[in-house]
Parts: structure tokens; C-alpha cells; sequence
């Protein structure tokens, strides 16, 4: 197993890459998910808007059509008036036969009475009755006299029937016979069944209003809604006012309306606004079902992304331990801790090719423990295990964390002192041959001390391998020996 795999594998087994990596995947899974979500609900919005403003012109058209066959009828009732200026109107054949035709005309969804200038409400199909009513208070009798045109009242409760319509006023520029005022009054449930069958179901509402704000008819029908006013609502004060047409989407600002989306119509031609409007939730009901799926897709591979990685995380880990452990015992000496004989060759051979570039010195020290295998065969292996032990303990006391010291064999070991020149290396050398006197290992047959003979070589330019340098370094060893043992000679 080589430094550089076990490096590699190290740098993938470390957790930060792995939480890194998972939390990339995961991040890019759900960036991708929400673009997705955050797209398709643009496209629900649009869809939802095109379809309100489809309808608000629709609608428009067909609340246009219903007003100007009103307004139509009135003016033609104008007319006649002027063209008989000595007829009554509340006993003429000729204008009541009008009248029917008018109604039937409308499938007697709309009615025309006539108001006398004091207010007295008169019905043309029904001289005989008199006056139904008096309505000089009402708004739909003022709003005619004070304003040029039609004008169109609050809905109102319908002469002789139990609902309310929804009135149509036009002041005669030429009062005839007393009669001020044409009035033709809308069926307000009839005018509320044709929204009622356009609307979106079941959260939309179709609304009409007058410009002003006032409510005048809504589908689906609320009684509290006809004739309040929704003047002071930011529908009316931050859109209407400054576009007479426009799609307004949920804005918290619209207060009770903040979550429906509203299509709005100011018609040009009549003092009306239209608006069709949807829920927010049923609007977008398919798309938060869809984003609920979405999630769970993202749930369903996230959490297994996790495990996996929790997994992958364990193994790598686990395979790192390995290869360590492989790499400690293929590197280091397992008696004594020291490197082994090999994995210390390789690192001089290192050593000294990194010297020789960079031109500094590097020097070998070999140690060998004096009679060792007399320990042996007088004390046992176990004593000269021990020995063993304690001088590697005991010469890598103080060393350099670039030193290295490695077991060669028996009681042989070597030192490498890298960036060390030869008289520096004499002196860690003698530091270590004079400590190791002071050890004492007890035995069966008594205390057992010993010394170490030590030789010493530096690096020269013209070695051509490090065979070389351990020639000298033995040599000096030998000469250590021959001298008396226990000394330090340099070669």
C-alpha cells in the first residue's frame, strides 16, 4: 500500500468531504426541486390569470349587452314621449303595447315604470292600480335629476314582488304628462343565475359594481353585499384609479381580499366595474398537490442519499483504519516501535536525493548493542526483548520530529539526522550512548545493564548510492567496537 493511495483515501474518508459532497448533491437535488416549484407555480399564476381576464371580458360583454337594451329601451320610451307630447303614457294602447313587447322582448327580466316629477312611481301595465309608490327619497330618482344620462341606483326592492332588482333611471329633457323620469329595473336573481353559471367553482365570485364602489350584484349571492360599498379598499384606491383594467394578484395589502386573485373591468360606457375573482387555495390547489409530491420525491431521494452517505462515510473510515494499521506494520519494527528495516532504507534513499538537491547535509548514525546476544543466551529472549525496547525508548528521547530511527536487525539500529552535519550528530549520539548505562532490567539470574558502541558518517558529494554511506557508517562502527566498545568513532 503506497503513501500516496493511503493519502487519497484519506482525503475522501475525511468526514468533511463526505458531509461536503452529500450536502452538494442534496443542495443541487432541492435547488433543482424548487426552480421546478417556483416555475410551475408562475405558469398556475399565469394560467389562472388569463382565465379570470378571459372571463371578465366575457362577462362584460354580456352585462354591456343586458345595460344598453335597457338604456336602448329607455331612450326609445324618451322618444316616444317627445314625439307625443299629448298622449299619457299611463293610459296609452300604443306605448303599453310597447312596454309588453319590450318585456317579452326580455323574457320579462327587466320592467319599466314611470316616476312623476313629486316622486309617484306609476306601472304602465297596470294604469288602473295608480301610483305604486312614492320614491322621491330614493337614490335612483336624485341620481336622475342631478345627473345628465342613465344612472344606475342601488339594488332595491322590486314593486309588488319579493326580491330586488336592480334600478335604471334617465331624466326626461322634456317632462310629458307630469312624467320626470323613465325607470327600468333589472331582475337582480336573474342578472345573479348568469353569473352564477359562469363563475369558477366552487371559490370564484363575479362581482358588479358601480364605479363608485357600491355593490350591485354578486354571484354566489350574499344579501349583506348589495349596496356596500368597497370605495375605501385598496382594490379600488391603488388599482382602479390608476388603470381601468388590470389582473391584481394576492397582496396582503388588499386586506380581506389578500388571498384571491382579481380580474377587473372598468367599462367605458357605463358607469360600471367588473370584477372576477378566485380563491387563492382552490387557484393553486393543483399546484400545491403537485409541490406536495415534489417534496416527497425529494424526501424519498434525500434520505437514502443520507443513509448512503452515512454508510460510504463508516466504510471509507473504516477502510482508512485499515489501511493505516497495514501501513504501521509495514513501516515500523513491532517490538520496539522503531521504523522497520526497510521502510528506513527507503526513507534514506529519500532523504539523501532531497539533500543532494538542495545541498545540505544529512548523516547516518548506527548503534549496536554491545554482547547483545549474550543477553539472550544468559538472560532469554524475553530480557533481550526488553532491551531492546528501552534503548529505542530511551535514543528517541529528544529527537527532532525529521529524525528517524529505525531497527536494522538484532541489536543493530540506525539513526538518520537529516540537515545534520557529522560533529552535531556526534553529539546525539553521545547523549544517547551515555543514557543507556542508566538501564537496568531485572531477572531471574539478577540485573542486566548494557552499552552500545555507535558510527557515525556524513553524507559526501561524490557517494554514488547509500551504500556508501552505511559502508562508512559500519566502518565506523567497527572501529567503535575494536576500540573498547561502548564509544562513538566517526568515519
Amino acid at each position: 500500500m503506497t503513501n500516496e493511495r493511503i493519502r487519497h483515501i484519506e482525503e475522501w474518508a475525511n468526514p468533511r468531504m463526505v458531509v461536503g459532497v452529500t450536502l452538494l448533491l442534496v443542495g443541487a437535488l432541492w435547488l433543482a426541486l424548487m426552480v421546478s416549484v417556483v416555475a410551475d407555480r408562475h405558469e398556475s399564476i399565469a394560467t389562472t390569470g388569463g382565465l379570470l381576464q378571459r372571463m371578465t371580458h366575457a362577462v362584460e360583454e354580456q352585462t354591456r349587452q343586458q345595460f344598453r337594451v335597457a338604456d336602448t329601451f329607455l331612450a326609445s320610451c324618451e322618444h316616444w314621449l317627445q314625439a307625443n307630447p299629448d298622449l299619457d303614457p299611463r293610459t296609452d294602447r300604443t306605448f303599453r303595447q310597447l312596454i309588453e313587447t319590450f318585456r317579452a322582448g326580455t323574457d320579462q327580466s327587466i320592467d319599466i315604470y314611470l316616476l312623476a316629477a313629486d316622486g309617484q312611481m306609476f306601472d304602465i301595465l297596470d294604469p288602473a292600480q295608480g301610483p305604486l309608490a312614492n320614491v322621491a327619497d330614493r337614490d335612483y330618482f336624485k341620481g336622475a335629476l342631478n345627473s345628465p344620462g342613465l344612472f344606475v341606483g342601488n339594488p332595491t326592492r322590486k314593486p309588488l314582488a319579493d326580491h330586488d332588482g336592480l334600478p335604471l333611471s334617465l331624466s326626461l329633457q322634456h317632462p310629458a304628462n307630469d312624467i320626470q323620469v323613465l325607470l327600468a329595473v333589472i331582475d337582480l336573481p336573474t342578472l345573479t343565475r348568469s353569473y352564477e353559471k359562469q363563475r369558477l367553482q366552487p371559490g370564484g365570485a363575479i362581482t358588479l359594481l358601480r364605479r363608485d364602489g357600491t355593490v350591485l350584484a354578486r354571484a354566489p349571492h350574499d344579501d349583506r353585499l348589495p349596496g356596500h360599498s368597497m370605495a375605501s379598499e385598496a382594490l379600488f384606491r391603488e388599482h382602479l384609479a390608476q388603470q381601468p383594467q388590470a389582473l391584481v394578484l394576492p397582496d396582503a395589502r388588499l386586506g380581506t381580499r389578500a388571498r384571491e386573485f382579481i380580474s377587473y373591468s372598468s367599462m367605458p360606457d357605463f358607469p360600471l366595474v367588473i370584477m372576477v375573482s378566485e380563491d387563492y387555495d382552490e387557484a393553486l390547489a393543483a399546484w400545491l398537490r403537485q409541490t406536495a409530491w415534489v417534496i416527497l420525491l425529494g424526501l424519498g431521494v434525500t434520505l437514502p442519499l443520507a443513509f448512503i452517505a452515512y454508510r460510504s462515510l463508516h466504510l471509507l473510515q473504516a477502510l482508512t483504519s485499515q489501511d493505516a494499521e497495514l501501513q504501521r506494520l509495514a513501516t515500523t519494527d513491532l517490538l520496539t516501535g522503531s521504523s522497520s528495516r526497510q521502510h528506513f532504507f527507503e526513507t534514506l534513499t529519500d532523504e539523501v536525493a532531497r539533500a543532494r538537491r538542495r545541498q545540505i547535509p544529512l548523516t547516518v548514525v548506527l548503534f549496536d548493542i554491545d554482547f547483545f546476544q549474550r543477553i539472550n543466551d544468559g538472560y532469554g529472549h524475553a530480557v533481550g526483548d526488553q532491551a531492546l525496547i528501552l534503548f529505542a525508548n530511551t535514543a528517541k528521547e529528544g529527537l527532532r520530529d525529521m529524525d528517524l530511527l529505525g531497527r536494522l536487525g538484532g541489536g543493530e539500529f540506525a539513526l538518520l539526522l537529516p540537515n545534520t552535519k557529522a560533529r552535531e550528530a556526534v553529539l546525539v549520539a553521545e547523549r544517547i550512548r551515555k543514557a543507556i548505562p542508566g538501564i537496568s532490567i531485572p531477572s531471574d539470574n539478577g540485573t542486566v545493564q548494557f552499552t552500545v558502541s555507535v558510527g557515525v558518517s556524513e553524507v559526501h558529494a561524490d557517494d554514488t548510492s547509500i551504500d556508501d554511506l552505511l559502508k562508512r557508517a559500519a566502518t565506523a562502527l567497527h572501529n567503535a567496537k575494536a576500540g573498547g566498545y561502548d564509544r562513538v568513532a566517526v568515519v
